[in-house]
C-alpha cells in the first residue's frame, strides 16, 4: 500500500506524552513495510511544532528520523497546490487547515491508499489501527 502521513501521527510517534503515541506505535507496527509518503509542507509543518514544544536538539532528531522513515517526499507543486486550495475554499467549517485539504488533494492526484492521522477530516481515506 502506498500511505500518506500527516503531521499528527508523526508527533504522537514521536512524542511518548502526546495522547495518540500509544496509538500511532500499534498502527506503525502494521503499516512499517508500506510505502510511506509525506508531503514537503508536512515535514516542515511536523518538524516546527516539535521544535516549539521541545527545543532544536529534538526537532534535528525528528527531522532525521523522518527522512529515515519516509520512502518517498512529495513536493508541493502547483498542481497539487491548486486543487488544495479548492477544497480549503469550499470548505465552511471554523479553522479548516490548508495543510489537511493538500493532504486530501495528495491523496487523491497521486491515487494513494489512505492517510494515517487521527484527523476525522479525512473520514474514510483514514487508515484505522
Amino acid at each position: 500500500m502506498n500511505l500518506l502521513l500527516d503531521s499528527d501521527f508523526l508527533i504522537a510517534l514521536a512524542n511518548k506524552e502526546d495522547a495518540s503515541h500509544d496509538k500511532a506505535i500499534i498502527l506503525f507496527q502494521k503499516i512499517y513495510k508500506e510505502t510511506l509518503h509525506v508531503l514537503n509542507i508536512v515535514s516542515q509543518e511536523s518538524t516546527t511544532v516539535v521544535s516549539k514544544r521541545f527545543g532544536m536538539i529534538r526537532a534535528k532528531l525528528f527531522y532525521t528520523r523522518l527522512n529515515e522513515l519516509v520512502n518517498k517526499l512529495i513536493i508541493l507543486d502547483s498542481n497539487i497546490e491548486s486543487l488544495a486550495w479548492k477544497l480549503f475554499l469550499a470548505q465552511t467549517k471554523k479553522g479548516t487547515s490548508f495543510v489537511d485539504c493538500a493532504n486530501l488533494a495528495t491523496l487523491n492526484y497521486y491515487k494513494l491508499d489512505g492517510i494515517l492521522s487521527f484527523d476525522e477530516f479525512y473520514k474514510e481515506k483514514r487508515i484505522k489501527g
